[in-house]
């Protein structure tokens, strides 16, 4: 489908618009779990108990330099897993994907809440519910509560390369949207939750996205893969660790980092909504719409069985993909599985659940003439080691630590390795 450079397409058919999922009906997800594992799960499954299966990066073309690989792809799919039937390419900037809101689980939504008379409508103020906003966290609350899987590090800024300074007073409070739409489709498996403007970008998402920008260590990551140079389409960082009882200062391949204040009241608040629970924030900046990050699925056994991952979107709209691993030949109905698509806007998130990672792949791919950057935020929980290994390894590696340039309105190389990976 095309789309005008910085358009901000709505996501909500005139009929989607008005029906609304109770929250209760997220916390009770309907997807079913068969006994049988398919294909796709029994891809995710370790190889040594540890969670090093091999599946451990996603491998844009973008990412492999000159000496690796062809630049010119908009996007590709890449696996190290001989057995992922999700190969293939994906649609390019000029191909005709649907919204995700006109899709057969979207539609399947809507007819599900007009049966049980569901709408959006508060009859009593005539407010629609997406409007209805919930104010910051009660922070009296001691955090983290026993047997959370995020253990407090020695002090609030550990391992911290640079400071991080103090939250703004315009983000005390976050404003935030609580009023969910369920996204379940039984037969392919695909569960989301999707929340619009959960973070309210009147009050809250540009401040935070400033906020982000000028105060984490960012990083342009490269490594080695089966001998190509992998350079990373876009900025990142990460902190947290894993749910283990290493100490803090017992990893050797790494220096893992506490989550920052505001990030963790984020990750409090996105806990109190779903009912999970997380360890570790992910922070990717696309700079432009040159910036992507190709299909894969997060379906590492390092998170568990059926991992929850919540995303959050700051800025830029930009377009997210879902595609089916058996998207040429779904093995339950023989047919094909079209390509499945949000248009992310400023303060949306998306909650991937159920089996969602096992048997869908996501992907932001390239887009031209857009008109400024996107920051995406995901919480995950991390079970074993490893997985503050992995994550740290390629979100943080052995490269220069940027920081962004208020002036030139770019990121700019700040310092050497700053020994966030050993």
């Amino acid at each position: 489908m095309k789309r005008a450079s910085g358009s901000s397409t709505a996501l909500e058919s005139p009929r989607a618009s008005k029906r609304q999922a109770s929250l209760a009906g997220f916390l009770k997800p309907k997807t079913k779990v068969t006994n049988g594992a398919s294909s796709a799960a029994k891809r995710c499954n370790s190889d040594d108990g540890r969670g090093k299966e091999e599946k451990p990066i996603v491998i844009d073309v973008d990412e492999v330099d000159s000496e690796g690989g062809n630049e010119d792809e908009d996007i590709k799919t890449t696996s190290t897993n001989k057995a992922d039937k999700g190969k293939g390419k994906a649609e390019d900037v000029n191909s005709e994907i649907e919204p995700i809101v006109e899709s057969q689980a979207q539609s399947q939504l809507v007819d599900h809440n007009e049966k049980n008379g569901e709408a959006g409508v508060d009859s009593k103020n005539g407010k629609s519910a997406d409007e209805d906003l919930d104010l910051d966290l009660n922070l009296d609350n001691a955090w983290p509560p026993p047997n959370h899987p995020y253990h407090p590090p020695p002090n609030p800024t550990y391992n911290h390369p640079i400071p991080i300074g103090p939250i703004p007073s315009e983000l005390q409070p976050i404003h935030f949207n609580t009023k969910p739409k369920i996204i379940n489709n039984p037969i392919t498996e695909l569960d989301l939750v999707y929340y619009k403007r959960f973070i309210d970008p009147k009050l809250s998402s540009k401040a935070l996205m400033n906020y982000l920008l000028n105060n984490l260590p960012w990083y342009r990551v490269k490594y080695m893969v089966r001998g190509m140079h992998i350079n990373t389409p876009r900025y990142t960082t990460v902190f947290g660790k894993d749910s283990t009882p290493t100490p803090w200062s017992g990893y050797q391949k790494c220096s893992p980092r506490a989550i920052p204040e505001v990030l963790q009241r984020l990750m409090r608040k996105v806990e109190q909504i779903t009912g999970s629970q997380f360890n570790f924030c992910l922070v990717n900046y696309y700079a432009s719409g040159d910036d992507s990050i190709s299909y894969h699925s997060d379906s590492e056994s390092f998170l568990g069985l059926n991992p929850t991952i919540a995303s959050l979107t700051l800025g830029q709209s930009r377009d997210f993909l879902l595609r089916h691993v058996n998207y040429k030949n779904h093995p339950k109905t023989g047919k094909e599985v079209k390509v499945e698509k949000f248009i992310l806007e400023d303060g949306d998130m998306v909650v991937m659940q159920g089996r969602t990672q096992h048997e869908w792949q996501h992907s932001i791919p390239k887009r031209k003439n857009l008109g400024g950057g996107r920051i995406n935020i995901t919480f995950r929980k991390g079970i074993v080691k490893y997985a503050t290994e992995n994550y740290y390894n390629y979100n943080v590696g052995k490269g220069n630590l940027h920081r962004w340039d208020g002036k030139r309105k770019q990121m700019v190389e700040s310092l050497p390795s700053d020994g966030g990976v050993k």
